[in-house]
């Protein structure tokens, strides 16, 4: 058995069509089930997927509602109420090709795998500007855009670091997600940031630092929505923002809470540098392109970010013990 788990909050439009990706899948529905965890949406998800439920009555389909805010209550609820020995998570802006779920199922018939990521190709809203295509990073096997999770290695199977393995499809054993110690703390909503984690990174970390076998398979490929909203400097502004914490979360368990000591004086001596590249700017000595421009912003978010994190976790010590928490199964935000 194989069990898909979508986590989902407030994306009833986008929810629809990716239900519906699975359910024209070429593979029995006796095989798989399909687990819906509602993050407390108050749009019309319940509605929908209701809905879902009943005009496709021969594949097994679970509405389940989860309240506690953040992506990492949903993974974990399902994966605590999954009956399959394959978990495959998925984001609910995605769609799945038809062949998508056969293929992973091909791929876990070698019992050395233990992960498995796939072919993530762009389905965009409007034409994307050509800036985009500066966050496209190449890499031997083909290119990636972790800010928009995009990613394609090419048309053969080959085996890659667990890093590649992102979470809008991503697939694992049941037996290896419960070893690795699951997933950490994930977008959550914007007042609650001092609690987010790294996501599924720590724990494809972990795979990495174990040995764990993880591969590409092209032919589990789906397509990401990218909303016209996600293809602004003001989102990129927003996902650097985001990375910093993500990066401070990671820095602080890895160095067993330990914070980056050298943060003041690394941020001191960038204010200087950039006062100093800022005058040189105005007084015309320096002219910047229009990608040497966004770059600067992105890390100077970035930074903020980070910053941000290193100072919420120094001043309050129940922050700290949320960050080294040996893992979140009992997940429920702290009160501080």
């Amino acid at each position: 058995m194989i069990s898909i788990i979508i986590p989902t909050f407030n994306r009833e439009k986008y929810l629809i069509r990716a239900l519906a990706s699975l359910g024209a899948q070429n593979f029995s529905p006796d095989k798989f089930e399909i687990l819906i965890l509602d993050n407390n949406s108050t749009d019309g998800t319940k509605t929908a997927s209701e809905k879902f439920i009943a005009r496709n009555n021969r594949h097994q389909i679970r509405y389940i509602l989860e309240t506690e805010p953040g992506l990492l209550s949903g993974r974990h609820r399902g994966a605590l109420e999954a009956q399959g020995d394959i978990l495959i998570f998925i984001d609910d802006d995605i769609e799945a090709d038809v062949n998508w779920l056969q293929a992973l199922a091909d791929s876990f018939t070698d019992t050395t795998v233990q992960l498995v990521g796939g072919r993530n190709l762009p389905k965009y809203e409007i034409e994307p500007p050509k800036w985009i295509e500066w966050f496209w990073c190449p890499h031997p096997y083909g290119r990636f855009c972790g800010y928009l999770s995009l990613l394609d290695f090419g048309s053969e199977i080959r085996e890659i670091s667990a890093n590649y393995v992102w979470g809008l499809n991503f697939s694992i054993r049941k037996k290896a997600l419960f070893e690795l110690g699951g997933f950490h703390p994930d977008c959550l909503p914007s007042h609650l940031q001092h609690f987010q984690g790294d996501g599924e990174t720590g724990l494809t970390r972990q795979a990495n630092k174990l040995g764990y076998r993880a591969i590409y398979q092209p032919r589990a490929l789906v397509f990401h929505h990218i909303t016209k909203e996600r293809l602004t400097p003001e989102y990129f502004e927003k996902r650097f923002f985001y990375q910093g914490i993500c990066d401070s979360y990671t820095q602080i368990r890895e160095s067993q809470g330990k914070l980056n000591k050298k943060n003041l004086q690394e941020r001191v001596k960038a204010a200087l540098l950039g006062l100093k590249d800022t005058l040189l700017i105005a007084s015309g000595r320096i002219k910047l392109s229009e990608k040497q421009k966004l770059h600067r912003k992105f890390n100077k978010a970035y930074r903020k970010g980070y910053e941000f994190h290193q100072s919420a976790v120094r001043n309050n010590p129940k922050l700290l013990e949320w960050v080294l928490k040996k893992d979140y199964w009992d997940y429920t935000l702290p009160q501080l």
